[in-house]
């Protein structure tokens, strides 16, 4: 339901074309109304391209488009996630998933379909900076940016506080939620793009 986005610069058929975007906008602007975009930056939908790229090789370009971590190994040689996170749509399954392709686990805050961006790579932010722009050039006002608030993480990926001792997973909000380069993320957002 547009949460977790494949294609930036396009609408899921379901809900019609660009041109049907383009007619609403115009229409709204002959009756003094605006379209303010709701958008997802956070993460993508595991159909997007960029994911598509990070996921097929160790030394994609793309790689570090996302975030990924080794596992670690419990004192018996199991592999497990990189930390204790869970996911926030489903507590009790970890925020990590483990791909057997390269190895490595890719962060999923919400659902494993749903993988986070990895904001600390310049070239993330210079793309979603040209998606904003290729819709405010097409007439929308604004945008609601769902979980911006997340966009910035601890960048040491430690363990969640266990508050939940009956669960294999813990929170990890204070980890992820307002973190340390919010702030810079969004003062970017707003000096490169919406200024």
């Amino acid at each position: 339901m547009g949460y977790d986005i494949s294609d930036y610069k396009d609408i899921n058929p379901m809900y019609g074309t660009l041109e049907d975007v383009d007619r609403l906008i115009h229409e709204l602007k002959k009756r003094n109304m605006k379209l303010m975009m709701d958008l997802v930056v956070n993460h993508t939908s595991d159909q997007q391209a960029w994911f598509l790229e990070s996921r097929s090789s160790l030394d994609n370009p793309k790689r570090d488009w996302y975030i990924w971590k080794k596992p670690r190994m419990n004192a018996d040689g199991t592999r497990v996630p990189p930390n204790n996170w869970s996911q926030i749509l489903g507590e009790a399954n970890s925020a990590w998933t483990y791909d057997a392709q390269t190895g490595e686990y890719f962060l999923a805050l919400f659902t494993p379909e749903q993988p986070d961006l990895n904001w600390e790579n310049p070239a993330v932010r210079a793309a979603v900076h040209d998606v904003l722009a290729f819709w405010l050039d097409r007439g929308v006002a604004g945008f609601r940016m769902d979980v911006i608030n997340m966009i910035s993480k601890d960048q040491s990926f430690p363990d969640g506080e266990v508050v939940a001792p009956d669960h294999k997973y813990q929170p990890g909000f204070k980890y992820f939620a307002n973190g340390p380069r919010l702030h810079e993320f969004l003062r970017e957002i707003n000096t490169k793009v919406l200024s």
